[in-house]
């Protein structure tokens, strides 16, 4: 059994090219001396060569990371075991995962497909704006400005970890001759929000609107995006070229969850037929992709889109088998849960250079 992920067709690492410059500077300022790594970052460079390279600085970066964690209420961020710039980092990196689909997606009694669908998950962190030692949130200093909410700071920052997603979902869906249905939680509007839970919907459907509106004429195979803020909030629907902005919150539709089969989404007028179906998640800075479930909880978007697919064959390349009573991709006979198994057979999150995509902001 292979104790490493390295296996291309797993995942893709998805970042902009502002921020693969930002990690390859990091990693010059780290030979350097200018910069001091984190407390996990130190342990993990004990044992490694110094990263030198935008990969092996990624690498290094993810050997950091957990299977489960939750960056609100377990991280300081302060240095003892990340630094705010390290976690910055890691919030700017995606993962995109090919996965079979089980069920709708919802998080109590979902509906079981009939034969698993095929689709993608895009794992993303949202804005951190919570710490549970009472240290400087990850994203605090780039979207609060004098104890409130910075839209342009919102704007800037979902442009540098949601347009590699979408233009990613935009390129697989053209290679396939398809196009993509893209569904997106509300990223950062729950635990990660601290005190503004509430207040951070209308700033990322800004973001949203934003993005769209700037790079519309790049998402040509993009037909829909499904925006589920979770709590009720009226409907809307804006076109940007020839993708649809489409804002339906769950409590107002629990109908329609996020895994459904693309043509469940359809409305008076629409013809999904020829789409894909591309997920966005709500990821963590710090965990794998998958977070909650690891300890078999189907629980917060992360938790419940892994127990729905296939997430964990995925990423420790071992097979298991969905139960249909329980709603969860469980770990092969004899094993509790899945982070039992990444630590007695040693499994790494690791990154080759082919799993690598650089995407321009501009």
């Amino acid at each position: 059994m292979s104790n490493t992920m390295s296996d291309t067709a797993r995942y893709t690492v998805l970042l902009s090219d502002l921020s693969a410059q930002r990690i390859q500077q990091y990693a010059q300022d780290l030979q350097s001396g200018q910069a001091q790594p984190g407390g996990h970052l130190a342990k993990v460079l004990e044992t490694a060569e110094a990263p030198d390279t935008l990969v092996s600085m990624i690498q290094a970066l993810f050997d950091t990371r957990r299977p489960q964690i939750f960056a609100e209420s377990a991280v300081r961020g302060e240095g003892s075991d990340w630094t705010l710039h390290e976690l910055g980092l890691l919030g700017d990196i995606s993962v995109a995962m090919p996965v079979q689909v089980h069920d709708d997606g919802a998080h109590h009694q979902p509906n079981l497909h009939a034969e698993p669908i095929e689709a993608t998950l895009l794992f993303t962190p949202g804005a951190l704006l919570d710490n549970g030692h009472d240290c400087t949130p990850a994203d605090w200093d780039e979207v609060v400005r004098d104890n409130a909410l910075h839209r342009p700071g919102f704007v800037r920052l979902y442009e540098r970890r949601l347009l590699p997603v979408l233009l990613h979902a935009d390129q697989e869906a053209a290679r396939r001759g398809r196009r993509a249905l893209v569904t997106v939680p509300g990223l950062g509007c729950g635990a990660f929000a601290g005190e503004f839970k509430g207040r951070i919907e209308p700033h990322l459907l800004a973001a949203l609107q934003a993005l769209l509106d700037k790079h519309a004429h790049r998402l040509t195979h993009v037909a829909l995006v499904r925006f589920d803020p979770y709590r009720s909030t009226p409907d809307a629907e804006h076109r940007f070229g020839a993708t649809v902005l489409r804002v339906r919150a769950l409590q107002d539709h629990p109908d329609t969850p996020q895994l459904c089969a693309p043509r469940a989404y359809e409305e008076a007028g629409d013809d999904f037929s020829d789409c894909d179906l591309f997920s966005v998640v709500a990821w963590d800075h710090v965990s794998w992709p998958g977070n909650d479930f690891y300890l078999g909880s189907r629980t917060t978007d992360d938790g419940v889109k892994a127990a729905a697919t296939t997430t964990m064959r995925q990423m420790t390349g071992i097979e298991g088998q969905y139960d249909p009573r329980g709603f969860k991709y469980q770990p092969p006979a004899g094993w509790r849960d899945w982070e039992t198994l990444i630590r007695r057979q040693g499994l790494r999150f690791t990154v080759t250079a082919e799993q690598v995509h650089v995407h321009p902001l501009g």
